[in-house]
């Protein structure tokens, strides 16, 4: 039979398409052995009209070439919501093994965020077009005796994001690093998600070209990491809640139970810290979360076992993932016997690394998904919903019981966290607003502290949105992380986005 690409010009295209024309030549060679080799293949994609033009004028030197338009998703331009759409890449001989769908040589399909997850509904089915081809590979037509079998469109997916919010976090948190998440308390919907920084997905169409993959890989900051599902953090001061749960849950010491902070706490051969050197004096339990007051939990968490404390925090979501419909979730990690036992050995470790897991510091690691559900299981009084991104999908309950008077203490505590005037969260404040929260200092090693701030927003008794602020390097999070959410509580009113 004859060989179209006996008379293929590799020189007129490879100058057009500024492609080596060995790899040009390997291309068909390839698809020449395949079982495809009689359906058309793919040399270049997303080629402009001049190019095209050119090719067309050197048709007869290109027997076999033709132009196909390319299925591709275009993304809006006023939210980015990069990592919760994710981006698409061409299949690959691995992707079609593993996956059930009729791939085809050239195809795409989702390779991160919702694409991949929900990328059997989006993708729809190709259709089929007969052409009438002669023997010098020239494209005669449609074949009309032979129908052709129409394509069937993807589903649309319709998402809780709430549009005019996730934009504002994104312009709010221009050259951050970090993650911001929002969510209805109650349902369990995502209402705005922030991972920065983040990468552009309108700077191409369709499938992500090699050379700005390789970018985004070798970029220091690590656009392509999902830091809301993905980065790992100690909690700081946020932690400390777990530990008041539990010390009122099992009667553990009451509410009242007054610790004298002079600053500084002595164990065996160390000394520790409280963020205030000066000392806050007598406090009790209620004062020292509005506080933060670090020795008051160094005394608490002794009279708590570690078995019981971990207990109590994986009951709060930490140490698992948290069923968000997105892929590549990190569960963190809540440290127990066994683990501190695995890493330091039995005698290797004492009481002061307890000290330190009270805080949020040590080897506690935790997602700043898994910070906002804290905060979602508080403002429903232990009735929540796992996260959900896909407004059709039903999402599972995630329940907590508790005695009424440890919600009632719970978010009392919080509440004056932002509205007492010795409050480590009061930047939060809004006036005659019911905000909740809680600030966090997270140690960091590479560098200054990274900032949190975790709460909710009440509007006539009901809690209508909570919010989780990771600010990397950004300092002490009664300022930094507190500053960024009072403004989106703010944004939130004021646009009267969520009823």
């Amino acid at each position: 039979p004859f060989d179209v690409t006996e008379k293929f010009n590799y020189n007129i295209i490879s100058q057009l398409l500024e492609l080596p024309s060995e790899d040009v030549r390997s291309i068909i060679a390839n698809q020449k052995k395949s079982f495809y080799r009689f359906r058309p293949l793919t040399i270049k994609q997303h080629i402009n009209f001049e190019i095209r033009s050119q090719l067309e004028e050197n048709k007869l030197d290109l027997p076999g070439m033709f132009f196909e338009e390319f299925p591709a998703r275009i993304y809006p331009n006023d939210a980015n919501l990069t990592h919760v759409l994710g981006y698409l890449r061409a299949v690959t001989d691995q992707v079609k093994k593993e996956q059930n769908h009729d791939y085809k040589f050239g195809d795409i399909h989702g390779f991160s965020g919702i694409e991949k997850v929900y990328e059997s509904s989006l993708r729809g089915k190709d259709g089929t077009e007969y052409h009438l081809v002669d023997i010098y590979g020239i494209d005669h037509g449609i074949v009309v005796d032979t129908p052709p079998i129409s394509s069937i469109p993807g589903k649309p997916l319709h998402l809780t994001i709430e549009s005019k919010l996730q934009f504002f976090i994104e312009q709010l948190f221009e050259g951050k690093q970090g993650a911001v998440i929002c969510m209805n308390p109650l349902s369990g919907e995502v209402l705005a998600y922030l991972s920065a920084p983040d990468y552009n997905l309108n700077s191409f169409v369709g499938p992500v070209p090699q050379d700005i993959w390789d970018t985004w890989n070798q970029d220091d900051s690590h656009p392509l990491l999902n830091r809301g599902i993905q980065g790992l953090y100690p909690p700081g001061s946020t932690m400390k809640l777990i530990a008041v749960a539990h010390a009122l849950e099992e009667e553990m010491v009451s509410e009242k139970w007054v610790v004298n902070c002079s600053g500084s706490y002595t164990l065996g051969d160390r000394t520790f810290h409280c963020w205030n050197t000066g000392g806050h004096g007598q406090i009790d339990m209620f004062h020292a979360i509005i506080n933060s007051c670090n020795i008051y939990f160094y005394q608490l968490i002794q009279k708590l076992s570690l078995k019981d404390w971990k207990k109590m925090a994986e009951n709060f979501g930490f140490g698992t993932v948290s069923g968000i419909d997105l892929y590549g979730e990190e569960a963190g990690n809540i440290p127990g016997t066994e683990y501190m036992n695995n890493k330091y050995g039995k005698f290797g470790w004492s009481t002061g690394n307890l000290l330190t897991f009270v805080i949020g510091q040590g080897d506690i690691l935790v997602t700043p998904i898994q910070v906002v559900q804290m905060m979602n299981l508080i403002a429903s009084r232990g009735n929540t919903h796992s996260p959900i991104l896909h407004i059709n999908n039903s999402s599972d309950e995630f329940n907590l019981s508790f005695q009424s008077s440890t919600w009632d203490f719970l978010q009392d505590a919080i509440w004056n966290v932002v509205n007492h005037k010795d409050g480590t969260g009061k930047l939060a404040r809004i006036e005659g607003v019911d905000i909740h929260g809680k600030t966090g200092t997270a140690q960091n090693p590479q560098g200054e502290d990274h900032s949190w701030f975790a709460g909710y927003m009440l509007i006539d008794n009901d809690p209508i949105i909570s919010v989780t602020v990771l600010v990397e390097h950004g300092g002490k999070g009664s300022i930094e992380g507190t500053m960024i959410a009072r403004k989106i509580f703010n944004f939130v009113l004021q646009n009267e986005l969520i009823q």
